[in-house]
């Protein structure tokens, strides 16, 4: 298939999967549409019993070694307000993070890997995931969770994906580190003794103890955490009596903590548990504090970053600085159980992600493409034979 037709092609697919989203761990028309294009390129799909998502095989023509692409595939319960020729047709559904355009890349970089597959040494899974967007609870995980879960992936050496981003349309930005937010949750009750309004001295006020609590709270990040790294703490529930009164006997709040780097998320916790328990002990009340660690930062490896880098000069590809921001993303999964590296691909003025007049620009699947496809030759030869002039590749996450 030449470039060209080949671009037209994904072109044509990411406008299906735009106008068809389906939510996190419904996607199953999602999934019967990538298992059709696959399968009438000859591409393997492994047997994983996932229930939506799939990961397909690409063999190279040499035994290798082994790495892995992904593309998320889920979409989002907002109702679409772009204007678009191609809008969504599932009433209060849309991509509107871009998944849409994650999932094409990945699609492109298989269509074009198998077509070489002769002449690699190696073998590339390709994952197209479901529920990255997904609540994470004990019983049904994020979709990175539930893919690692498979075992399909025990034997990858290293993770490479991308993800859509506002910028230049098809430039690749690349950052080594902490890329985006370890996503904790707390959730606290604090607990006194309720009484009338006009008599406080009989009760204690867990209204005002709760007030000195979210208020202290704030030091986590500006008293603990290096300012030089990206961290963020944030209220989001608050909740106490029901009357105008009465002093309740207990009041509810629960926020989310952000960090980048591995030993702040610890400090985070540290710091937060002290402050609940140490100021309700203050106000006379006690607390009981939950706290729930979800996906952890994508710390993309330094090596695999300057690599990118290197092949996307080589591919002719505009790289530009990458950065951190607090979003969750659960990619970070694959990244705990081998290095790797999750790029941006700009794809013009985006508006904001989540939003109802979210639109990437598709013309920068391409360019992903061509990265992902490039990058992944490198890895599997650098894979093969590290001392062939490169750093060493082992897990720099550890």
């Amino acid at each position: 298939m030449s470039a060209t037709a080949l671009e037209q092609s994904l072109l044509d697919h990411y406008r299906w999967f735009h106008r068809h989203p389906e939510p996190s761990y419904e996607e199953h028309a999602t999934t019967e549409h990538i298992r059709r294009i696959l399968e009438e390129q000859g591409i393997e799909i492994l047997k994983t019993g996932l229930k939506t998502g799939l990961i397909a095989i690409i063999r190279g023509g040499r035994p290798g070694p082994v790495i892995a692409l992904r593309g998320d595939i889920d979409g989002l319960p907002i109702t679409e307000n772009t204007g678009l020729p191609y809008t969504s047709e599932h009433a209060g559904y849309m991509h509107g993070c871009g998944h849409d355009f994650n999932l094409t890349v990945a699609l492109g970089a298989a269509i074009e890997l198998h077509a070489v597959r002769d002449d690699l040494a190696g073998t590339i899974k390709v994952i197209f995931q479901p529920a990255e967007e997904g609540r994470a609870t004990k019983e049904r995980p994020t979709g990175a969770v539930q893919v690692l879960n498979t075992g399909a992936l025990d034997d990858v050496q290293a993770f490479f994906g991308t993800h859509d981003a506002p910028g230049e349309v098809g430039a690749i930005y690349i950052k080594e580190g902490g890329t985006s937010g370890a996503v904790d949750k707390f959730a606290v009750t604090i607990h006194g003794h309720g009484t009338h309004a006009a008599e406080p001295t009989k009760g204690d006020d867990v209204i005002v103890a709760t007030a000195a609590i979210v208020q202290s709270l704030q030091t986590v990040v500006s008293r603990s955490i290096d300012p030089v790294h990206p961290a963020v703490l944030s209220i989001t529930h608050l909740e106490a009596g029901n009357t105008w009164n009465v002093l309740p006997s207990e009041a509810f709040l629960e926020g989310t903590v952000r960090t980048t780097e591995r030993v702040d998320r610890q400090i985070a916790k540290d710091r937060a548990v002290r402050i609940i328990e140490n100021t309700a002990a203050a106000y006379g009340v006690t607390a009981s504090v939950q706290w729930f660690f979800g996906s952890p930062s994508v710390d993309n490896s330094a090596h695999w970053a300057a690599v990118g880098r290197r092949i996307a000069a080589e591919e002719g590809l505009e790289t530009r600085p990458g950065w951190a921001d607090l979003g969750g993303e659960d990619f970070s999964y694959y990244l705990d159980h081998a290095p790797g590296l999750f790029v941006r691909i700009g794809a013009g003025d985006t508006n904001a992600p989540h939003g109802p007049t979210f639109a990437p620009d598709p013309h920068g699947i391409i360019a992903g493409v061509r990265f992902l496809t490039a990058i992944a030759k490198r890895a599997l030869a650098e894979l093969a034979d590290p001392t062939d002039g490169h750093a060493d590749c082992t897990n720099e996450n550890d």
